[in-house]
């Protein structure tokens, strides 16, 4: 038999949970590298089809993230007065959304990217290869 966890314990997150959380973050950090140095950003995202989506402008730091392939997603989210919080950390890889079908599937869902909506023309896709989360809780 397992033990009750103690406070401050870090518990493991099942994948569903991760997705849900995931889903329900209002921006996620996407980390990727750039001229071989790691750069992580914040990103408003959507979750569709199982995969995270975002968009971007041509030329932009985002838009390098998707031509270079392998990403981190990182999302958290916590409570300072009572010391409770969860961590989601995805790997995948991105890649720039070519299939008009799906950039229409996309444009139609209710979602605006924060800034410049104007100027974030394409939409970059991450597929997720893996997920994983952990929670600091406190029975």
């Amino acid at each position: 038999m397992a033990a009750l966890p103690r406070p401050g314990d870090l518990v493991a997150l099942d994948p569903a949970e991760c997705v849900e959380l995931l889903e329900q973050a209002p921006w996620v950090r996407i980390g990727f590298v750039v001229d071989g140095l790691p750069t992580v950003l914040p990103v408003n995202h959507l979750f569709h089809d199982d995969a995270i989506f975002f968009r971007t402008a041509p030329g932009s730091k985002l838009g390098t993230a998707a031509a270079t392939g392998p990403v981190a997603i990182e999302a958290d989210g916590g409570d300072t007065s009572t010391r409770i919080g969860w961590s989601v950390v995805a790997h995948g890889h991105a890649r720039i959304v070519t299939d008009p079908a799906l950039e229409e599937q996309l444009f139609a869902l209710p979602f605006e990217p924060w800034a410049l909506p104007d100027d974030k023309g394409f939409w970059v896709r991450v597929d997720v290869r893996s997920i994983s989360g952990r929670r600091i809780v406190r029975p």
